[in-house]
């Protein structure tokens, strides 16, 4: 499964070149479907992200505030955090959120993570939960993120590591009837695909791991309908949205046998998503540093 949904992850395809649609249209309903999935992943980004009262914190990528409103909770009122999206709704949305929480050290704004407008060394922490392999150049986006912090501070991501199986074969069934003009999902790979991928992709940002951790959640869905509604509230839309209404009925029904294999004691479904969350800091402050740790 997926934040953003990476490739044919829980959210399904999300190209770089209409992400931002997608993620428009997602806006209203973006991890408001009764779901455990983005809250999770971003409270155990921060929690990794150790964010102290005080700092300053960049949110790059900031949805509905997974990461966010861990982060301004972390840092206090005497710090600040910033959130950047490219989706003007999901930002107007955030920012409503925000005022309703009197959170009058947070603010959200549009801007584009590929290449965030800030001052060098504005930062002491860059975070980016489950979007920087929705971009178009990762690794030029990276080395802006270390280009932002300041002389004491790290980037940490999260990406995705292994899919549920019942999730994959379920995507594959939908992806079965695109018509034969529209690419298929693809799995998650590249310059993210493993530890030591990441670590490369993170070098050649200038930028040394310092730790690369696993960590799952458990999903749950009422059942298939509920499943559909969450693919259709992110990136998994990217997906659906090029499906034939007269090939969705097919398509739900082969995607609800795949699914079959995920059914709980209760009729419901659980779906299981691992996510790696890693943490770098800038090459050239890493003389002392002990050798990164892998969990």
């Amino acid at each position: 499964m997926s934040d953003k949904m990476e490739g044919a992850s829980m959210t399904g395809s999300a190209r770089p070149g209409g992400a931002a649609e997608v993620f428009e249209q997602a806006a209203p309903n973006y991890d408001r479907t009764g779901v455990s999935f983005f809250g999770p992943f971003g409270a155990e980004l921060v929690r990794r992200a150790a964010i102290r009262p005080g700092e300053r914190v960049l949110d790059v990528g900031c949805g509905r505030g997974a990461v966010l409103f861990p982060a301004a909770h972390a840092t206090g009122p005497t710090g600040h955090v910033t959130g950047i999206d490219l989706a003007p709704a999901m930002v107007a949305l955030t920012a409503e959120d925000v005022t309703r929480a009197g959170l009058t050290h947070v603010d959200v704004r549009v801007d584009d993570a590929q290449q965030p407008d800030f001052p060098p060394r504005s930062f002491d922490a860059v975070l980016a939960g489950l979007v920087v392999f929705l971009l178009p150049q990762p690794q030029q986006a990276l080395r802006a993120y270390a280009r932002l912090l300041r002389s004491s501070g790290r980037l940490v991501i999260s990406t995705f590591g292994a899919q549920d199986p019942a999730f994959v074969a379920a995507t594959d069934a939908l992806a079965a009837h695109l018509p034969t003009d529209q690419a298929r999902p693809a799995r998650p790979a590249g310059p993210f695909a493993d530890e030591q991928a990441i670590t490369a992709t993170m070098d050649g940002a200038g930028l040394t791991v310092t730790s690369i951790v696993a960590h799952r959640i458990e999903s749950r869905f009422d059942d298939v309908d509920h499943w559909v509604r969450w693919m259709w509230s992110h990136g998994g839309r990217a997906l659906l949205q090029h499906l034939p209404a007269d090939r969705l009925p097919a398509a739900t029904a082969d995607a609800a046998q795949a699914l079959d294999a995920a059914r709980d004691a209760g009729g419901g479904l659980s779906l299981t998503t691992e996510i790696r969350i890693t943490v770098a800091v800038p090459a050239d402050r890493t003389g002392d540093l002990p050798p990164p740790s892998h969990v």
